[in-house]
């Protein structure tokens, strides 16, 4: 039997309720009518339920112990300095690598935690994580000429609630760009696997969810009607797209849609290390704790990394910015983040035994050989570890006077691998993900206070539940059980006939797929060891750092 083109289209923070409703009701006529012919589930995203977390695993088909992902960030050697994640740092060959080195022609356009991009058998084109002003094609001749044709790798425009016009036409451009993009080089290109992500999909749902859920407490039935129909306009735009690249990709292929992780609402953030601290498992410098200090000096008069970048971006002038950061390269960390303290000089610790950083209720020990300047005995590990989980479940939001977090995990329940050492020590879910933490809001603006309003605006956040679709000559139709998105990548690897690394942590999701095609291409695997990535173009330092970071920070992923 022959081998068929696979082709991948990933909507990023796809919900699965949403996708499912919609479609029945028509709003979503190609993915319907995908839906209709081949397979329909849940797709259920890694712990943390977070972007670079599942893309990561989705690309390497191993868990977070495994590739070492946990957040947007991670510590830096012998330091609780936080640095962003990229690409060439994660361990695993990507899918288009494996597909490469078997002689499959891949195209790879838009897929978070790509930067900076790997050489393929083929093309790539780098995604969320990407530097303005850098290099993010393989082969590196490819970005001129997309730049030339207005492809953007970054948005122009961030939310801002007073100005949420300008974003929205923003990202309605650049999805439709995504899409002509992806549409012409899937014609003009070789291909056996292709690849593209819509990612404007999540980061509405981020900042519009009130609109259209009207038990939010935001909700507002008398906002402008652009805003209340916002979301569902988006989808129904790349629902378009999905038409087009279907009917671009010609007869006989395999279709599988997919979403990193699903979405929900969001109420309040969480100050866990405010929690440690009241609970006398965390200790603050006294320039935290008494306002002294020249970086609390320059704070108070607003001399801030955020602050100067944004009144730049103002005045559009972001590459001079671009050109001041690389000139001041380390120096840059003289001007604090923002208003707000930051992590790694905030914490006194010598006297801190336990402390939180990253997204939705990470808890770390202060453990002695292990973190730089730790403090907790090994032998004490495991009771402090008890009874920081046992009191984590009796804290109340004084709002409503009801507990908050439903579950605590420790991190063996959830990874395992190398990197099991640096995943968080406790995870703490809060409210069915309604109530987060996340990096760079470690703290409130204000001492003790546990929870607040989202600084960021957002009323929308992340939920396990993605989507799974899946069509073609080699897809058997009909619902789908519920998978892990850990077993997709296998999955396409042997749609496109290619064996599995026996290091994987995925399974084949056979019951996607005809009795006809197991029968000719039976799951297989081989042996192989987990590897670094190989050489990467573009470039990393401390400009691309601070780029990175404050385009997190303005997408609400990092303060």
């Amino acid at each position: 039997m022959a081998i068929h083109k696979l082709l991948v289209i990933g909507i990023d923070g796809a919900p699965h309720p949403l996708i499912e409703r919609w479609a029945a009701a028509g709003e979503l006529p190609h993915l319907a009518r995908l839906i209709a012919r081949g397979g329909f589930g849940v797709l259920r995203s890694t712990m943390p339920v977070h972007s670079p977390t599942a893309w990561a695993t989705f690309i390497t088909g191993l868990n977070p112990g495994q590739h070492g992902v946990f957040d947007f960030v991670r510590r830096e050697p012998d330091s609780y300095r936080l640095g962003v994640v990229r690409a060439d740092q994660y361990l695993g060959a990507s899918i288009w690598r494996l597909l490469s080195e078997r002689g499959r022609k891949v195209g790879v356009i838009n897929v978070p935690m790509t930067y900076p991009p790997e050489p393929v058998n083929g093309f790539l084109v780098s995604g969320l994580g990407t530097p303005d002003f850098s290099r993010y094609t393989y082969p590196p001749a490819l970005q001129d000429e997309l730049e030339a044709d207005g492809y953007r790798v970054n948005k122009k425009f961030f939310f801002v609630r007073n100005r949420q016009d300008e974003w929205l036409d923003d990202i309605t451009a650049m999805t439709d760009k995504r899409g002509e993009t992806a549409v012409r080089l899937l014609q003009e290109q070789p291909w056996d696997f292709f690849m593209v992500v819509f990612r404007n999909s999540d980061e509405i749902c981020h900042f519009f969810w009130h609109h259209q859920d009207e038990t939010h407490p935001h909700h507002d039935p008398a906002a402008p009607p652009r805003y209340r129909t916002a979301i569902l306009d988006l989808y129904r735009r790349i629902d378009h797209w999905v038409g087009e690249l279907v009917a671009a990709a010609g007869e006989d292929v395999n279709i599988v849609i997919m979403s990193d992780h699903g979405a929900g609402p969001l109420y309040r953030d969480v100050f866990l290390n405010e929690w440690l601290w009241r609970e006398g498992w965390l200790s603050l410098r006294n320039e935290v704790t008494g306002g002294r200090g020249w970086l609390a000096t320059m704070q108070r008069l607003g001399l801030t990394r955020a602050r100067i970048s944004d009144t730049l971006t103002r005045l559009n002038m972001h590459r001079v910015e671009t050109l001041i950061k690389r000139a001041l390269g380390d120096r840059i960390h003289v001007l604090p983040r923002d208003e707000r303290p930051e992590f790694h000089n905030a914490i006194d610790w010598s006297r801190t035994r336990a402390y939180s950083y990253g997204y939705y209720g990470q808890i770390f020990i202060n453990l002695r050989g292990r973190e730089p300047e730790g403090i907790v005995p090994p032998e004490e590990y495991e009771a402090l570890r008890d009874d920081i989980a046992r009191q984590l479940l009796t804290i109340v939001d004084p709002a409503d006077g009801l507990p908050v977090v439903d579950r605590v995990y420790k991190k063996e329940e959830l990874y395992h691998g190398r990197f099991l050492d640096e995943a968080p020590d406790l995870f703490a879910i809060m409210r069915g993900l309604t109530y987060i933490t996340r990096v760079g809001y470690e703290f409130a603006g204000e001492r003790g206070v546990l929870f607040r309003e989202p600084y960021t605006d957002e009323t929308g956040g992340h939920r396990l539940e993605g989507i799974l679709i899946a069509a073609g000559p080699d897809i058997q139709p009909g619902p789908l059980a519920e998978r892990p998105i850990v077993d997709l990548t296998p999955t396409l690897l042997q749609l496109q006939g290619c064996s599995t690394p026996d290091y994987m942590d995925g399974v084949a999701i056979t019951e996607l797929l005809t009795d006809a095609f197991q029968a000719s291409h039976p799951p297989a695997s081989y042996p192989a060891e987990i590897v670094g990535r190989e050489a990467m173009a573009g470039s990393w330092d401390a400009a691309a750092e601070a780029d990175v970071t404050e385009r997190l920070k303005q997408l609400g992923y990092l303060g």
